[in-house]
Parts: structure tokens; C-alpha cells; sequence
């Protein structure tokens, strides 16, 4: 079922449209709608595969939704990773509302805002846990959660006649770094208010029981130093600051200098300064210029790219490019993080040069506890359930997958009374009265951020550029005088990507091209027809079936013929 409009709707109802983040990684943004208004939870990124040529990132087309409602009433942030804030660049600029969200993500926003000139155009809302916002029937509350970023929050929404518990990011740690734990008893004290419904993070919803706290990668690291004759390169994601956080204390433990390698680490350092959340201990980091002077067993760096990212310190590190350090023997490198799906291949060749320039790589694989995650297992997921006793439940963040894993527990906290419905982004979805109905389906286009001009770009081009790099391109322009009947510049064909079969004369396979579009350009205006787009395509179509006939293939033919008079 397909509804053209979002509204009208039930004034009792919140209508709920996730347009990312629901049957896949990535991307997350949900819309709630009450009495038509409308406000948007996260707005986030997610990472394109390596075919699409020159894409930085990949956000959902907001714009037709957003047409609907007259715009966002504001945008609520959970937390500040690049799946949850990293489209708020490309949709603010078109739809700015205010912005509400914890103080290190709005560090990282602010960060994101300057880099593309805005300067102070969209003010930013710093909150804290407890507070909460009120505007046009809406009640939005702040909720700490732990996380892998710090000041993550969760929401309770509440309208009138419904309360939303929305997770965001969550996990349950018993001993996490800095920050306090979740607070449990008020979670209960939620429960006995009445949630009505609660989304919920599906990322590990596949993993029994709680997974291990972020202070256990402690001791494993710890070892690895100790055990290291020579350099400790470690890499993880740089917005886990709690792992940085660490490493840094066992640097300080060990009598370890400290080299940063890479922008994101940086940025996160100097959020916890700007926060007040930590600040580096004087004397323990060197700069790349004083690296080469300390001795190498005394040194440990923290690199950017674990996931291989293109020119990232790592990447740099691994082909022995970066002249800020370089790997010898003795040297240990560790991915203290996951490899993302789709990573795979980049990340084994980048290990697979450490290995070449001498440097020991330990992994999850060899050491599963260099690595915790962020997101709660099943236990965990469960024990916020049983709190909260939702009357309704919508699995969010994750494969289908993972959300199917996350609805199965409903019955193991007793809860299988509960109305519960698994979504794909798209799905228009009411909560009202005790029920969830699914009232229909939008269409959610993607957008493409360019790697280079950070614009976003159309699927239509993005689309020409992956046919250009699979069948190359093949670019022609002349003149013809319309009145002469001949022309004033011969056609010029150039070929981009395109190898010709061996053995070919290069210079009379291009003059016979060339003499082929000349021909079918006298032939077409004999007929009488000057219209410059028909013949214009009636050379793009002459030369694809010329390259077919030649190479079996048909390459992107763009022509630029022009009429003169």
C-alpha cells in the first residue's frame, strides 16, 4: 500500500516514519508526526560501498516528507556518530529548524557547520540528561545511555495520549569509563509511568547474554604493551573516545610517549577539553617533527583508518607513506575495532602490507578482548524491556535480520502481549490507542554526497559514473554548416577508458569513426531534419552500435555536434 500524503491523521496518533536505519546499518532518521507537526530523531549518514565511484556519503532524500509537514518543528540527536549526524550538514541548510542535542555532539556538529561556512546560521541547543523540551504538544526528554561516544542519550517522547521511550545507541556497561552507568531505577520508574511504545537499537540483538564492559579491553592492551619491544600502533574508530581514553591511561602506565596521527582523533581530544569531560595529560604527547627522537619502545601511536579509509594515517602508515612514522620490526599494530561489512577486503591488504614492512598485526581474531562493543546484547536489551514493560515495540537500527532478533524478545521478558511490527524505511506507521497500524508507504530516494565538492549529486549521475568506469566513455564534437552543407570543424572523437582490440591501427580505426559520423550527419540533414537533438542523437546511437560491432560493448557516447548557419 502506497499513500501519496502523510496527513491527514489521527489527532491521538503518533505517526512514525523511519527514513533510514530499518533493514540496513547506517543512515538513521526517524520522523514522528503529531497533529501535523512534525520533528525528526537523528540524521545520519551511512558509508557507501567502493562501486559508487567518488560518493563520500549516502543520505536519505528528506524532501518530499518534509514538503508535507511545512518543515521540521526541531531535530533531536541522540548522540554525535556520523550515522546519526552526518546528514545534518546537507538537510539543514534546506530545512533549519532548531537543533537540540548533549554538548560532544554538539562540539562535533559545530565542527561539521564550520567546515562548510555556516558560521552561527543554525544555533544549537546544548542539553543534558533531564531536561526536557516542550514545544507544540510535545514533551522530549533527555535520558543518559551508555555508549561508544560520549553524553549519549535516549528519548522519551511524550504527547498527550502516548509515551515513546526512543533507545537511540545504548548499551548497558556495569564499569564504564568516566561517565556514570545507566540509571536503571529510573528506567523502572518510566516502566510504571507507562511506556506506551519503545524503539529499540537492533545492532547486536543477534549476541546472547550482556556484552563485556568497555574497561575490559584494558588488560589485553595492557599486555600487548608489555610485550612490545618496539613500537604499539594501535587503531580504532576515532569517535570512541573511551578507547582512546584508555590508551592513553595505559601510554601513561607504561612510561609511553604519545603520537596522534589523523584529524579524527584530534577532534576528539579536543572535544573532551572543550567539554570539560578530560584533558591530556601535559608532556606525555609528541608532535610527528620529535617523533623519530624517542625511543622506540618508549612510543605509542594513535592512528585514524581502521576501516582503510582512502589516504587515512593508517593507510598512510601500511604503504610506508607517512612521514610522520613508519613501521620497523618489533613494531605491533592493533585494530582494536570491527570491521564494518564491506571492509573486508581493503582492511586484510592494509594488514597485509604491515605485515611486508615487518610490523606484528593483532586482531579480534588472535585477541577477541582488544574490542568491546557499543551496542547492548540481547541480556541487555532484555533488561531495559523488562524496566520499561512497552505495550508496543518497533526494532530499529539494523538488518531485517537483526530487527526480527530483537522482536523475539518480547517473549522472553514477558511481554508477547505487546503489539509489535518489524518496518523498512518507508513505512508510515501509527501508534495509537494500544495499536500499531501500518497506514501505508513512502518513497525514500537516496542522495549522494560527492567525495570532492561535498555536494550532493543525482542517481542519474552517480549512475552515468559507474557506466563510464565499466564500459569508458567515448566524447565527440564538430560543427556543421547548416547552409554550406558542410563543416566548419570536423567532428573530434575522444575515447576515455576505452582499450581498442590488439592489433588495431589506432589512426584508421579513428578515421573511420570520425568519417562515420560525418557521413551520418550529411545523410540525416538530406532528409531535411535540423533539429541539433535529433542529430545529435542519431550520432550517440551511430557510434554505440559501431563500438558494439568492435568491442561487444557500448560505452557512454556524449556528443556535442553543433549547427551553424
Amino acid at each position: 500500500m502506497t499513500i501519496a500524503k502523510i496527513f491527514p491523521q489521527d489527532s491521538d496518533a503518533v505517526r512514525i516514519i523511519p527514513l533510514g536505519g530499518c533493514g540496513e546499518f547506517g543512515m538513521n532518521l526517524t520522523a514522528y508526526l503529531h497533529r501535523e507537526r512534525l520533528f525528526v530523531v537523528d540524521c545520519g549518514v551511512m558509508f557507501p560501498d567502493p562501486m559508487k565511484l567518488g560518493v563520500e556519503a549516502v543520505i536519505p532524500g528528506v524532501h518530499d516528507l518534509f514538503e508535507q509537514a511545512g518543515g521540521p518543528l526541531a531535530y533531536f540527536l541522540t548522540h554525535g556518530h556520523e550515522d546519526h549526524i552526518g546528514a545534518m550538514p546537507y538537510v539543514i541548510e534546506r530545512w533549519p529548524a532548531p537543533i537540540y542535542c548533549t554538548a560532544w555532539t554538539a562540539e562535533l556538529l559545530r565542527g561539521k557547520f564550520n567546515r562548510r561556512g555556516y558560521g552561527d546560521r543554525f544555533p544549537i541547543t546544548v542539553v543534558e540528561p533531564g531536561d526536557h523540551i516542550r514545544a507544540e504538544g510535545f514533551d522530549v526528554e533527555y535520558v543518559h545511555v551508555n555508549h561508544s561516544i560520549p553524553m549519549s542519550c535516549a528519548l522519551v517522547i511524550r504527547t498527550p495520549k502516548l509515551k515513546v521511550f526512543h533507545t537511540g545507541d545504548f548499551r548497558i556497561d556495569p564499569t564504564p569509563v568516566i561517565e556514570p552507568k545507566v540509571d536503571l531505577e529510573y528506567l523502572s520508574e518510566l516502566g510504571k509511568e507507562g511506556i506506551d511504545l519503545m524503539l529499540s537499537d537492533s545492532t547486536n540483538a543477534t549476541r546472547e547474554g550482556f556484552g563485556p564492559s568497555e574497561k575490559a579491553v584494558i588488560k589485553p592492551l595492557s599486555k600487548i604493551f608489555d610485550d612490545t619491544k618496539g613500537a604499539v600502533v594501535i587503531t580504532t574508530f576515532s569517535s570512541n573516545f573511551w578507547r582512546i581514553k584508555s590508551i592513553i591511561d595505559i601510554c601513561v602506565e607504561k612510561g609511553r610517549k604519545l603520537l596522534v596521527l589523523g584529524r579524527g582523533v584530534d577532534n576528539a581530544i579536543s572535544a573532551a577539553g572543550e567539554t570539560g569531560i578530560w584533558t591530556m595529560p601535559r608532556g606525555l604527547r609528541v608532535e610527528e617533527e620529535n617523533a623519530s627522537q624517542v625511543p622506540r619502545g618508549k612510543l605509542c601511536v594513535i592512528a585514524t583508518g581502521s576501516q582503510g579509509e582512502f589516504r587515512s594515517a593508517m593507510i598512510r602508515i601500511a604503504l610506508g607513506e607517512h612521514k610522520g612514522f613508519k613501521i620497523k620490526d618489533g613494531d605491533t599494530v592493533v585494530f582494536s575495532s570491527r570491521i564494518i561489512p564491506g571492509n573486508e577486503r581493503i582492511v586484510q591488504t592494509m594488514m597485509s602490507w604491515i605485515d611486508k614492512a615487518g610490523g606484528k598485526v593483532v586482531t579480534t581474531r588472535e585477541d577477541p578482548g582488544i574490542h568491546v562493543s557499543g551496542h547492548a546484547w540481547r541480556g541487555e536489551i532484555l533488561e531495559l524491556m523488562k524496566r520499561l514493560k512497552p505495550k508496543m515495540f518497533l526494532p530499529i537500527h539494523g538488518t531485517f535480520t537483526h530487527m526480527h532478533a530483537n522482536q523475539t524478545l518480547l517473549a522472553e521478558a514477558g511481554l508477547s502481549k505487546s503489539k509489535t511490527l518489524l518496518i523498512e524505511n518507508g513505512d508510515v506507521v501509527d501508534a495509537v490507542r494500544g495499536k500499531l497500524d501500518r497506514a501505508g508507504q513512502i518513497e525514500v530516494p537516496l542522495e549522494f554526497i560527492d567525495g570532492e565538492s561535498y555536494l550532493p549529486i543525482a542517481y542519474e549521475t552517480l549512475r552515468q559514473r559507474l557506466r563510464i568506469g565499466e564500459n569508458g566513455g567515448a566524447f565527440v564534437s564538430g560543427v556543421f554548416n547548416r547552409k554550406r552543407k558542410d563543416w566548419d570543424v570536423d567532428p573530434v572523437l575522444l575515447l576515455q577508458g576505452i582499450e581498442l582490440p590488439w592489433g588495431t591501427d589506432t589512426d584508421e580505426w579513428h578515421a573511420d569513426a570520425v568519417q562515420r559520423i560525418m557521413t551520418g550527419v550529411e545523410k540525416f540533414l538530406k532528409l531535411g531534419k535540423i533539429d541539433s537533438d535529433a542529430i545529435n542523437e542519431e550520432v550517440r546511437v551511430t557510434l554505440r552500435r559501431h563500438f558494439s560491432a568492435v568491442l561487444g560493448k557500448k560505452p557512454v557516447v556524449i556528443t556535442q555536434i553543433h549547427l551553424s548557419s
